[in-house]
């Protein structure tokens, strides 16, 4: 070692070992780079806390000078953070330089349309943009969002299971959402934002087809996520009475404080305005099923099945057979895309291309 007094000496030392760590970190950031490859093809989250902490346990475990396992732990902590920010950027600046990019979140969704009805839209409306399927764990939920920022997406729709279970992992909601208690769609900015477009999907389903809730008394067949948003609806627009009508009304109405719930089997629909289906009984590839016998349907003013495929399900060849006006969930399900498109890019939107959506759609069912 050098004398006390022969700084000048020390300091080179210090200089020559700056240079070798600067060398050093430089070769490691061309690893963190290759890292960064595989991470943006395979998926995988920016932040592997695991990983991490075996760099750190690692490294302590070199230091033979006790006095300095402190400084050094707090060295590599910022170094990790370091590369945990470069990762970020060099993936949203090489997502942002392709498109615009935005996605479905769910756990089984080879069936979707949601990318076809996206990318309708996109393209009509000259918007550089790509619409992926996301398929995710439930275990991969906690990080999702981060990660999903960090790949330069700046919106996804969420479908089943996860438009509850998301709610944890977001800094606010719109006000249907916190009245419903479920998402399906959520804006990445600063923060992220949830909001629930099933909400003002079947509103504006509602609104083509003519029917007014206010005053009408109505049943709504199931109590799932999607009879969530449907009863939300009604509640707001002055429905006079909402009937939950399940296999299990007991059960049912618990989800429902303050309305009334019917057994399916004893239920009619006599003197009801507005029927809504929000069960899967009918729903491809089971197209041979109905909630509800002929019968039980005499009487009701409107039939709505949230059904799309098939697109006439055995509930409304029943209804068509009584004459009772009637339409499936495709215009719900083109008008909650269209309104998670108007929430993401942060403008009204013409009603027109949900009807040309629609049309483009057909095709695929």
């Amino acid at each position: 070692m050098f004398p006390a007094d022969s700084l000048d000496a020390i300091r080179k030392e210090i200089d020559r070992v700056d240079e070798a760590i600067a060398r050093l970190l430089e070769e490691r950031m061309d690893y963190v780079r290759e890292v960064v490859g595989y991470k943006k093809s395979t998926g995988m989250a920016i932040l592997d806390s695991c990983r991490e902490q075996k760099i750190l346990d690692h490294i302590l475990a070199n230091v033979q000078n006790p006095e300095y396992i402190e400084s050094i732990k707090s060295v590599y902590t910022e170094i990790l953070k370091t590369s945990r920010e470069f990762q970020g950027r060099f993936i949203a600046c090489d997502s942002r330089s392709r498109s615009d990019r935005y996605g479905l979140v769910g756990e089984k969704l080879s069936h979707s349309l949601s990318p076809g009805i996206h990318s309708f839209l996109f393209k009509e409306l000259k918007i550089n943009a790509q619409y992926d399927l996301l398929e995710v764990k439930p275990e991969e939920l906690t990080n999702l969002l981060d990660n999903l920022k960090s790949r330069g997406y700046l919106g996804v729709n969420v479908t089943i299971p996860y438009k509850k279970e998301i709610l944890a992992h977001l800094d606010s909601l719109s006000d249907e959402a916190v009245h419903i208690g479920a998402v399906n769609t959520i804006c990445i900015a600063d923060g992220y934002r949830g909001y629930n477009t099933d909400y003002d999907g079947f509103g504006m389903a509602l609104e083509e087809y003519g029917v007014n809730t206010e005053g009408a008394r109505c049943a709504v067949l199931g109590s799932g996520g999607a009879a969530r948003a449907v009863v939300a609806y009604l509640e707001d627009h002055g429905a006079s009475g909402i009937t939950i009508v399940s296999r299990d009304p007991d059960s049912a109405i618990l989800k429902f404080p303050g309305l009334s719930g019917m057994d399916i089997a004893s239920f009619h629909a006599m003197d009801y305005d507005l029927l809504i289906n929000t069960t899967p009984v009918g729903m491809y590839p089971d197209i041979n099923q109905s909630p509800l016998q002929k019968e039980q349907l005499k009487g009701v003013g409107f039939v709505m099945d949230l059904i799309y495929n098939p697109v006439r399900t055995v509930l409304l060849q029943y209804s068509e057979e009584l004459g009772i006006p009637h339409a499936n969930g495709l215009y719900m399900l083109v008008a909650q895309a269209f309104r998670s498109e108007e929430i993401w890019q942060g403008r009204t939107l013409d009603r027109s291309l949900i009807t040309k959506a629609m049309d483009e759609m057909r095709g695929n069912l």
